[in-house]
């Protein structure tokens, strides 16, 4: 077995997004790290246990499902989930959720890292980007104005 190698910042990118929320921190935290609060802004189903090494299982609509392991979580702070599609053989990447308090509401930012630079990713980077991003600001729209951007008809 060849050895594993192990790439550097300059080999991979990162999707790396933050939206200014006119909420609690306490809400935003609850939104990006419940099962509840997950599926009023980003999935329809959330297995998610509170507690750094417990295996997750995200269903988005269509039947689109993520799993992988909660690397860390922070109580309050920060959840890093490993990140893998189904039926895409590439592993090692990382999704990081985190909210820290600002003047009148809270910082969200959203930071996926991993995905190698090569050629043959940069559509599922170019997919990855725009989905966080959308998904990103439903999350605001979902605190701020309590509606949710989500349609059937999007992708």
């Amino acid at each position: 077995m060849p050895p594993r190698v192990r790439m550097s910042s300059t080999q991979t990118l990162k999707v790396d997004r933050q939206f200014f929320v006119h909420a609690s921190p306490r809400k935003v935290f609850e939104a990006i790290s419940t099962p509840r609060g997950l599926a009023s802004w980003m999935v329809v189903r959330a297995e998610l246990p509170a507690r750094t090494g417990a295996p997750y299982e995200l269903e988005f609509d269509g039947g689109w499902r993520h799993q992988g392991i909660v690397q860390q979580f922070h109580a309050g702070r920060s959840i890093a989930l490993t990140w893998a599609w189904d039926g895409v053989p590439l592993k090692g990447t990382v999704l990081t959720l985190s909210v820290r308090a600002k003047s009148g509401g809270a910082l969200f930012r959203l930071v996926h890292r991993g995905i190698p630079r090569e050629k043959k990713w940069m559509d599922l980077y170019g997919v990855t980007e725009w989905g966080w991003t959308y998904y990103g600001m439903n999350l605001k729209s979902v605190l701020e104005a309590r509606h949710d951007l989500r349609s059937r008809w999007d992708g």
